[in-house]
């Protein structure tokens, strides 16, 4: 896309206006050398930096760093963790959400994120080497790219960097830094897997209360993991270098049948095993207006039809479920430079990775299928007789599981690849220049097996009268009669592709200005002036079947899209020099930064920061602080995705005989008076929803502070506190399904009760499709998150060896979300709470670290910790009301405090290196909630899932 001649001309005035704010600083000074910044120490601690581009900047300095806070993983952390995978350690960290891909089943996104704070991945920009990173099927970066055995480092950055990195960066970044000065050869072979003693006394009393067959006792060592890596790196000729490198990982599937805390889907409360009425034997459930009668009925085998309260049996869908996705993964890349001379240093960036990954669900079915039928239809016997059905017409819904057919599974395939090709060099004096382009792309192919084509459910359970599709067996699920035979003729084959790429044109200019202020003793203002040109494309096609919603367990349609958003932008730094050697403080600098960016969607947008930095007593402390504005444009997903239905999480409380909310409330969500008290609740607490993206989204925009101090008060000791305050306006996401009931009910919001729809027969939000919520993409109200991060390490001898210890941590002070920015009653407050509103948001999260050195040895211990979180209702129209009583797992109205305690040792012999491990020694397993707050285990997400974690791996390097 091309600038505008207006949008040239706004752009001109705004950078002429901060470039010349920056030089109007320089220009009050006299021009000479700056001093000699050899020596000098670094901002924090005692890290020297030697023309670094640090993470948050692109400034080029010896002597400046940026106002930000960073943390930083340094790559050897992966070994000691156990870690074949990016994720597996980074998202460990408090400063991000503990998301871990392979142990999401339904839904899954399929590959890793990054989702600092908490506020969603889509609002964590993740770079490799600055850089983007392709995106998979979900819009999101895809990290699998990144191969673990080369990470040099992750900076991770907090609050906004729009203006130094464009839209995505309202959290903050996740930079992961790889080894391209590499030489010589690395190969690398890992092992690990999971062990648990299923000995949980709660609910394996419940497993036996309905029946079910659950495991006991050591599970051996499951969901083993392999690993090979090989890296191979050195200079060619006199000024060239070139690193290159191949993985592989494997992990076998665990299935959730295979530990005793997962073996049932416990319900909403987590006080039984609950599960599905679409089951085998199959419940019906009749309407009939005229005869009065709108219940469940049930027949045993050929006899006669009874009326019921509820359905007669529920399937347990859990142990069929993975719990550990299979996954298989190769990665390859390359990194090559060379200096030409000092004004042309051309470089290549290369990757790619094939990922193998699946998911498994229980069975499809009919469900709920309504088929309308008379007396004197065939298949239902002498039902009107047996239960006094008038009716001239009448609705059986009929809901049986596909035990004969077996599971749904879907196989997924991606490949990804990124390459980047740049050159970079002096132009005169200090100034340099770096110029690149990136191309990113991403396909993911979806199979999926043993799925029921609606269109033949109807036919098939009517016995295949005239018209019925061609191959057509009559479906016996009256009689209770099914055959593989049967089922197979209603199964079909599925298939979606999902095709992303990116194009990133990237330019730049970096100097002094040859000026600074006389307090600065003429240190030279810094400046970076530079061009983005970025277009992504999305596509998204499926078979006929899939694309006209024509699979009975895959939602409604999924019409074909294919949609691009570019952006052109200009941005500009400056690093001013303000005072340096005034007594105690050292220096004092200031840098700005500003970002005009115009989209072709969205329209224009700016952002930009302004920070400081005072260093005083040598060096030894930093005063830091800055503001940032960054916005984050709507991505393809969110403007077109079509609104179609799916399911959501939770429960109706106008659902069963003795509803939540009083018959008044329930009216506003379109509750008659005669359907109050009778209303079916889904036991396996899923009901559907309309959901999808909205064209008219504009951007949201976020406002983030940072003030901090980092010292080193004795050497070897370096400390860093932060204080961090994000606040996000306009942002875009859905109210929720749950949330717009309960806004309706308690507040008589027409916004949100027009959003409700109930199928005007039985009243339900579950049965076939004519009852659901609207929940698609809205420009919201308000998301705010403040706190404080921790961050210490120090080192010393101690006896023969070397003691080095460390701590990350995160206190929570707010998270706050205003869904509606109409009424700010109904905001909430997650703050170490969780609930259906809130993803755990535990006050206090750490993860510390000490590792003793002697020799040729080493051992270490990791604790990690996530703090007490308050099982309450938070907003503010329900404040302080409990969720659930005490049943056990989920303990007076909350959930306690947890630690984790890992090990792990290396010894090196010649050129080999050998580490193990154990993660989780004590085998601690997850809190278990209701299906409320868990899409997969019983488990609170984040937290350890599977069990003790056993992990070894051989390196030799040469």
């Amino acid at each position: 896309m091309r600038l505008s001649s207006e949008g040239k001309l706004r752009l001109a005035a705004r950078t002429a206006f901060l470039v010349g704010g920056v030089s109007l600083a320089a220009t009050t000074a006299y021009a000479q050398e700056a001093a000699p910044a050899a020596g000098e120490a670094a901002a924090e601690g005692s890290v020297n930096l030697d023309k670094l581009v640090v993470t948050g900047t692109r400034i080029k300095s010896q002597t400046f760093t940026a106002s930000s806070p960073v943390a930083e993983i340094k790559g050897e952390e992966f070994r000691y963790a156990g870690a074949t995978i990016a994720e597996d350690l980074v998202n460990q960290y408090p400063q991000l959400s503990p998301e871990f891909d392979n142990v999401n089943n339904n839904p899954s996104l399929g590959y890793a994120t990054v989702d600092l704070r908490g506020l969603g991945p889509e609002r964590t920009l993740a770079l490799l080497n600055g850089r983007r990173i392709p995106k998979g099927a979900g819009e999101l970066p895809d990290i699998s790219i990144i191969p673990a055995t080369l990470i040099k480092r992750v900076d991770v950055l907090t609050g906004g960097a729009s203006a130094v990195y464009g839209s995505d960066a309202v959290a903050g970044v996740v930079n992961f830094i790889l080894d391209d000065e590499f030489e010589g050869v690395r190969i690398n072979g890992g092992w690990n897997g999971y062990q648990h003693k299923n000995d949980n006394g709660y609910i394996q009393g419940l497993l036996d209360q309905r029946g079910f067959d659950y495991e006991k006792g050591d599970s051996g060592v499951d969901g083993i993991s392999r690993n090979l890596d090989i890296v191979i790196g050195g200079n060619f000729g006199e000024k060239g270098h070139a690193t290159a490198w191949g993985t592989w990982r494997k992990n076998a599937p665990l299935f959730q049948a295979q530990r005793d805390y997962s073996s049932c889907a416990l319900n909403a409360a987590a006080t039984r095993c609950g599960g599905s009425a679409t089951a085998d034997p199959a419940n019906f459930y009749v309407v009939a207006p005229e005869s009065g009668i709108y219940s469940y009925v049930s027949r045993a085998g050929a006899g006669a039809w009874s009326l019921e309260d509820g359905p007669t049996n529920l399937y347990n869908f859990a142990p069929i479920n993975y719990y550990q996705r299979p996954d298989e993964r190769y990665t390859a890349g390359t990194n090559i430079k060379y200096e030409i001379n000092e004004y042309a240093k051309p470089y290549l960036e290369a990757m790619f990775v094939n990922r193998r990954s699946s998911t498994q669900l229980a069975p499809s079915g009919a469900f709920f299928t309504d088929v309308t039928v008379n007396c004197d239809t065939p298949q239902i016997g002498t039902l009107c007789n047996d239960t006094g059905i008038t009716d001239d017409e009448f609705t059986v819904y009929v809901a049986k599981r596909n035990v004969e057919g077996g599971p749904r599974f879907n196989a997924a395939e991606s490949n990804n690849f990124s390459v980047t090709s740049g050159v970079g060099g002096s132009i005169w004096g200090s100034w340099s220049y770096d110029a690149s382009f990136t191309y990113n792309r991403a396909s993911n192919t979806t199979v999926g097996t043993n799925d029921f084509l609606t269109s033949r459910i109807r036919d098939a359970l009517l016995g295949c009268p005239d018209g019925s599709f061609d191959g057509c067996v009559p479906y016996e699920v009256f009689t209770d009669s099914v055959t593989p035979a049967q089922a197979q003729a209603l199964q079909g084959i599925s298939q979606q592709q999902v095709v992303t790429d990116m194009r990133v044109v990237n330019g730049y200019v970096t100097g002094d200005l040859g000026v600074g202020l006389p307090t600065a003793g003429g240190e030279a203002v810094s400046v970076v002036l530079g061009y983005e040109n970025r277009t992504e494309r999305y596509a998204y096609s499926a078979d006929s079947n899939l694309a006209d919603g024509n699979f009975a367990g895959s939602g409604s349609e999924s019409p074909p899209i294919k949609a691009a958003i570019g952006v052109e932008e200009l941005f500009m730094e400056g690093a001013i020099p303000l005072l340096t050697n005034a007594g105690i403080l050292s220096r004092l600098d200031a840098d700005v930064g500003y970002r005009f960016s115009q989209y072709e969607l969205s329209g224009d947008a700016s952002t930009y920061k302004i920070g400081f930095g005072a260093n005083f007593f040598d060096d030894r402390y930093k005063l830091r602080g800055g503001f940032n504005r960054a916005i984050r444009a709507p991505n393809i997903n969110e403007l077109f995705l079509p609104q179609q239905i799916g399911l959501w999480g939770g429960t109706d409380p106008c659902a069963g005989a003795t509803p939540e909310y009083t018959a008044e409330q329930c009216a506003l969500t379109g509750v008659t008076p005669a359907q109050y008290g009778s209303i079916a609740a889904n036991p396996a607490a899923q009901y559907n929803q309309i959901a999808g993206g909205n064209p008219n989204l504009t951007p949201e925009k976020a406002n983030t502070w940072t003030l901090g101090v980092a010292a080193e008060p004795v050497k070897n000791l370096i400390v860093s506190v932060d204080y961090y305050q994000i606040k996000i306006e306009d942002a875009i996401g859905g109210v929720g399904a749950r949330n717009l009931l309960d806004i309706c009910a308690l507040t008589g919001q027409s916004s949100a009760c027009s959003l409700i729809t109930r199928n005007p027969t039985t009243g339900d939000l579950f049965r076939g499709t004519s009852g659901f919520v609207t929940n698609f993409q809205q420009n919201l109200g308000s998301v705010e998150v403040k706190g404080i991060d921790l961050s210490a390490s120090y080192t010393m001898r101690l006896g023969p060896g070397r003691l080095s210890t460390s701590i990350a941590g995160t206190y929570l002070l707010d998270k706050t979300f205003s869904p509606l920015q109409s009424d700010s009653s109904v905001a909430y407050d997650c703050t170490g709470n969780v609930s259906p509103q809130c993803s755990q948001a535990p006050e206090w999260r750490h993860l510390a670290t000490a590792r003793y050195s002697i020799d040729r040895y080493t051992a270490g211990v990791r604790w990690r910790y996530f703090g007490a979180l308050d099982y309450k209702d938070p907003r503010n129209f329900r404040k302080g009301r409990p969720l659930t009583t005490d049943t056990g797992l989920v303990k007076n109205g909350g959930v306690d405090a947890y630690n984790w305690f890992d090990i792990n040792g290396s010894v090196s012999f010649g050129p080999a290196l050998l580490t193990a491990g154990i993660n989780n020694v004590f085998d601690k397993e997850p809190p278990l909630v209701g299906s409320q707050l868990t899409n997969n285990g019983n488990a609170l997400g984040g937290y350890d899932q599977l069990g003790r974690y056993l992990f070894t791996s051989l390196t030799l390097e040469f």
